[in-house]
């Protein structure tokens, strides 16, 4: 069994659990916050989302440094230093035009993202660099669109992203 961790704002929460029930068992989806960080230090997670800062570097240090993926929203600001030696990848996603997915295009009713570099996805496949129509749903966080998004490709059974 696995899990996901994802540290966002309580806005997007029903957001996530419900696209990302889509991928993985919704027992396996644990939101990760200032309050409970302690008690989920220990959780091996298989992917951390990381779409809001928490402040507490160590804690969070231990939680991603076991973890095998991590989706960083590059428009946060983080300290780095976090990230130094661990063995894990990272999948980096924003309006940033440095991150691995970044936004192309927003319309009322979709979002263009860019994958910028290969990728491989859970089960190895290897995802080349594409643009991806998703769809932009009303009153949810740009960020948590694209990291749902980010988060289809990885667990997607092959290559096809459909």
């Amino acid at each position: 069994m696995f899990f996901i961790g994802i540290i966002t704002n309580q806005k997007n929460e029903i957001y996530f659990k419900k696209e990302v029930s889509k991928y993985v068992p919704v027992e396996n989806i644990i939101f990760i916050t200032a309050k409970n960080i302690y008690n989920v230090k220990n959780v091996k997670f298989e992917t951390i989302i990381m779409d809001e800062k928490i402040n507490n570097k160590i804690e969070i240090r231990k939680i991603i440094s076991n973890s095998k993926y991590l989706l960083l929203n590059t428009d946060i600001e983080i300290d780095i230093e976090i990230l130094d030696n661990l063995n894990l990848t990272v999948i980096s996603y924003g309006f940033n035009n440095k991150s691995t997915f970044t936004v192309s295009s927003i319309e009322e009713n979709n979002m263009i993202i860019c994958l910028q570099r290969v990728i491989f996805n859970k089960n190895g496949y290897k995802i080349e660099p594409q643009e991806y129509q998703i769809k932009n749903q009303q009153n949810v966080d740009k960020y948590a669109i694209i990291a749902v998004g980010v988060l289809k490709m990885i667990y997607s059974k092959n290559n096809e992203n459909k």
